[in-house]
């Protein structure tokens, strides 16, 4: 029995490397990152609110709060949550002059050493993603915007019966997306700021939180990436 050998790498090959499978394109400034089908999205560090020190009432004002900012964002958004769950969290410490107040908080950190096992630390982030102008792809999708955008209709027709796959993007249909990310993404900030805290990623924050989803070593995470506005680093590198 003779074994074909391209039997054997068949899927292998048509697997295809990681990179290929993740959308991610690069940096178009500094807070906005770009994918390969033409959306654009930012990246929110959360803090959270401290619900045990809320009651029901003022917990149901929070979250209608979140709820009525969520709405802003409209057609054509979406925003995604994530949660980092990391064990054993360093719990930071003051030091004090009184040697009494020194005592408790002494005191208070031996009692969070032994109960170290035990304690972990949940980070929240939230992925703004607004779908680019010309972000969808296919032949009806391209038909369907033939009359108010003829050059990037024809484009994606080109595209659809050749074998090449890149998509091609207008300057000004990508800063008029960005600025309405922006102008959004800024509301909804400012209408939760004075509750919730909210920090807008840079550029290497961003990339850091994207190599956290597809790395577990944190010494990998933790690497310091060549940033350039243009395409982006490899994340698994």
């Amino acid at each position: 029995m003779m074994l074909r050998l391209d039997n054997v790498i068949k899927r292998w090959k048509d697997a295809a490397a990681l990179p290929d499978h993740i959308n991610l394109y690069g940096f178009w400034n500094e807070t906005t990152f770009l994918t390969k089908s033409g959306d654009l999205g930012m990246v929110l560090h959360v803090t959270g609110v401290d619900y045990e020190s809320l009651d029901y009432g003022e917990q149901e004002y929070a979250v209608k709060r979140l709820e009525a900012a969520l709405k802003n964002f409209g057609p054509g958004f979406h925003v995604y949550q994530y949660l980092f769950k990391s064990n054993r969290p360093k719990v930071p410490f003051a030091r004090y002059e009184s040697p009494v107040v020194q005592a408790g908080v002494d005191r208070r950190e031996q009692l969070f050493q032994e109960k170290a096992d035990r304690l972990f630390e949940i980070e929240i982030f939230y992925c703004v993603l607004l779908e680019g102008s010309r972000s969808k792809i296919g032949v009806s999708a391209a038909l369907a915007r033939l009359f108010h955008d003829p050059t990037g209709a024809a484009s994606e027709l080109k595209a659809q019966f050749s074998n090449r796959g890149m998509k091609t993007l207008l300057r000004s249909h990508v800063e008029h997306d960005h600025a309405r990310l922006e102008q959004r993404v800024q509301a909804f900030v400012r209408q939760l700021a004075d509750f919730v805290p909210i920090q807008v990623l840079d550029d290497k924050g961003q990339f850091r939180f994207f190599r956290r989803l597809f790395n577990y070593d944190d010494w990998r995470i933790a690497g310091e990436p060549r940033m350039h506005h243009g395409r982006m680093p490899d994340l698994l590198e």
